[in-house]
């Protein structure tokens, strides 16, 4: 059978964070059951074939949860509300740009009579800004290119998260006063991950909003040709230049002849842009007056005008929303989905579920002794083990042999490269730095850090994964696996209120790549 062909969009991408956020309260085993159910409810050749890509086992999770708790079209999920809020959005940017180009246009023509429009202040208004602005967006986008780690401010986002926000409050209003507290949580939490610069997904929340802005640009600048040619074909209308500056008629002819590159080769030169002596003849001197300028000269502009305008705006945002768009499906096509949540979920996925030999519910145990567990891996699906360098406080070390502790590894995904005592004093926590150099040289060795979960999180801990993630390569993996307080063979298990401490204290680091599981079911 042909390999699942899958792709993301934003919906999926909410949704997801929204079902990891209502997840992360719930007890490991369960979640464990429900999400090896999920991967074995796949027809039985893609239950065996090779290891299949993330995105597609992670869509395939997605798509059985939506089914799950989202089963009706009147039910709308967290993504398809982001879905509705984004084609309300353009619609709205779509309307506003037309109606302020008209406004703009008809503004601006309107015209008395007895002075021609300046149109050095077309040019600045309408053509110089619009061409500022595109630089402001290519200069960001050649910096964060140029400098990752430098985010400029976002001057799409300050304008337009509020109005997001604001329709999608509108939007869920009705929704969200039949839900409970939790899924009300997981909305708000979902929806701001959007609204939020995001560690994982990088700039991918970034291009919707410029292709908002487009969009808008795009009708502002149709409207504003239809103002402008209403007004040209309905009214008398003369254009002039004139300028405190020194400015020979000259050098404004050599200038116009620059601007017009872009359409003087399939253009007409008559219509093109106006020749050296209509400039010289549209020229305003001020002590002077109008009467004496010819027709001829002063309606000469406007050609090169509305073509300015069709080049330097109309064609511009359309070539910039075209850009976006391709940017957008770049960006998507290239979430590696490698961070702490997809990775549990799939983990959960890939790894069978445990019998064990004395007791049938693993949670009614008064202690867990690390071998008492037997594993049915297959070699295919040991195959998919996580190698894990692991970690050992020195007070427990001695209850914790990599014979006791494979299975337990093995419940939870997990294959032992090594195993390391640590917090024996600093010089030697030193040294573990300089181990982990060594075997933990890509990504894909991940860190197991095993902790007493009984007892809460000490600063000095915090500050050493803070030290750790700096010296591992950037997304490496790093687990706390908890464990209970130890008894003669074995720990506890861990009481679900410290989990929920732990993982409340950890998330203030605003890791993706750290995870905080309980290691005894």
């Amino acid at each position: 059978m042909a390999p699942m062909k899958t792709s993301w969009n934003y919906q999926d991408i909410i949704d997801f964070e929204y079902f990891c956020h209502r997840d992360k309260d719930t007890d490991e085993t369960d979640l464990h059951r429900r999400d090896r159910n999920i991967f074995l409810s796949q027809p039985q050749p893609l239950v065996n074939q090779a290891p299949q890509p993330r995105r597609d086992l992670l869509h395939l999770w997605l798509a059985a949860r939506l089914k799950s708790e989202f089963p009706g079209p009147e039910q709308k999920s967290p993504g398809a509300l982001l879905g509705d809020t984004l084609r309300l959005a353009k619609n709205l940017a779509g309307v506003k740009g037309l109606v302020v180009g008209l406004v703009a246009g008809v503004s601006f023509f309107t015209y008395t009579g007895t002075t021609p429009v300046n149109v050095f202040h077309f040019l600045l208004f309408f053509v110089v800004s619009q061409l500022v602005l595109a630089g402001l967006v290519l200069g960001a986008c050649l910096l964060r290119t140029l400098v990752p780690k430098v985010t400029p401010p976002s001057f799409y986002s300050l304008l337009l998260h509020g109005m997001l926000r604001r329709l999608a409050a509108f939007l869920n209003k009705s929704l969200l006063q039949n839900f409970d507290a939790g899924k009300r949580a997981g909305f708000m939490y979902a929806f701001n991950i959007f609204q939020s610069r995001s560690t994982v997904y990088g700039s991918l929340f970034y291009w919707p909003l410029f292709r908002l802005v487009q969009l808008f640009g795009v009708f502002f600048n149709l409207g504003l040709l239809a103002a402008t040619m209403a007004k040209i074909a309905t009214s008398d209308l003369a254009f002039g230049w004139q300028s405190t500056l020194q400015i020979s008629s000259q050098m404004l002819h050599k200038a116009v002849q620059l601007v017009a590159l872009p359409w003087s080769w399939f253009v007409p030169k008559a219509s093109s842009y106006p020749s050296l002596a209509e400039i010289e003849g549209s020229r305003i001197i001020l002590k002077d007056g109008m009467y004496h300028l010819a027709t001829g000269d002063l309606i000469a502009w406007w050609p090169f005008l509305v073509l300015s305008l069709v080049f330097y705006g109309l064609l511009l945002r359309l070539a910039f929303t075209v850009f976006g768009r391709l940017l957008t499906e770049r960006t998507l096509a290239g979430l590696e989905f490698d961070n702490a949540a997809c990775l549990t979920v799939i983990r959960r996925m890939r790894t069978p579920l445990i019998t064990t030999q004395a007791v049938p519910e693993p949670r009614q145990r008064e202690n867990t002794d690390l071998s008492d567990t037997q594993d049915n891996f297959s070699q295919a699906e040991a195959s998919h083990l996580l190698p894990q360098v692991m970690l050992v406080p020195d007070d427990i070390f001695g209850l914790c042999s990599t014979d006791k502790l494979m299975p337990l590894m093995r419940d939870r995904g997990f294959s032992i490269k090594s195993v390391n005592k640590f917090m024996s004093g600093y010089d030697e926590d030193e040294e573990i730095k300089n181990i982990l150099l060594e075997q933990c040289r890509t990504p894909d060795d991940g860190l197991f850090i095993l902790m007493e979960g009984w007892m809460p999180p000490l600063v000095s801990f915090a500050t050493y994964l803070k030290d750790l993630r700096e010296i591992l390569p950037e997304k490496t993996m790093i687990h706390l696996g908890l464990v209970g307080r130890p008894m003669r063979y074995g720990f506890t298990p861990l009481a679900p209120q410290d989990l929920a401490i732990w993982r409340k204290k950890i998330a203030t680091s605003r890791d993706p790549y750290l995870q905080v599981l309980s290691l005894i079911p």
